[in-house]
């Protein structure tokens, strides 16, 4: 029952550009900071492996569980580290890069690269970028009453969002409606 959830919770996620929904998508000026991060993502292999990326320093999500790279996030989370990159493993097992970085105002900038997430979806971005103010993780996030606890990380620009308001855009799927963007479930 764990790992047929944990596979509902990716389609969702996956049908929302990769890891989530949008928040406010950057087209019309171009950011310095997301374009260097970009170019970084491209160097990555095109066959990113989980060792590789674990090695490379990236925080590694692989079957729903951290296969590596715990202290990076760790670092980042707590203000010690100014970016860091997640990498999780779409069903079909390809790599799914977003890497997140504070900016000077103290707002985050999210790259996402779907380049090499095995899916070839004609409406989908291969990369996107988009800002939020608030990075908020929600420990023992449930999707039905008593059912698997998951750890999940949302970035969005409400500072109040909690817990039980994302469940209700989980179970709406209106992750982009709503200005939040799922960034990985644990």
């Amino acid at each position: 029952m764990k790992k047929h959830l944990f596979v509902l919770l990716m389609a969702a996620m996956l049908m929302l550009g990769g890891c989530g929904g949008s928040g406010a998508v950057q087209e019309e000026k171009e950011n310095p900071i997301a374009t260097e991060m970009q170019a970084e993502l491209q160097s990555y292999d095109a066959e990113l492996t989980a060792a590789d990326a674990a090695e490379a320093g990236m925080f590694v999500i692989e079957g729903g569980k951290v296969v590596g790279g715990q202290e990076n996030w760790d670092a980042f989370y707590a203000g010690e580290a100014e970016s860091v990159i997640i990498c999780q493993f779409s069903l079909e097992g390809g790599a799914m890069l977003d890497y997140v970085a504070e900016q000077t105002d103290g707002s985050y900038v999210v790259v996402s690269d779907l380049t090499r997430d095995g899916y070839d979806f004609a409406e989908k971005e291969d990369y996107k970028i988009q800002e939020f103010k608030h990075i908020k993780v929600f420990e023992e996030f449930r999707v039905q009453e008593g059912g698997t606890a998951y750890t999940v990380c949302v970035m969005t620009d409400d500072e109040n969002l909690d817990a039980a308001t994302f469940l209700s855009y989980w179970q709406e799927l209106s992750y982009e409606e709503n200005g939040a963007f799922m960034l990985f479930v644990i």
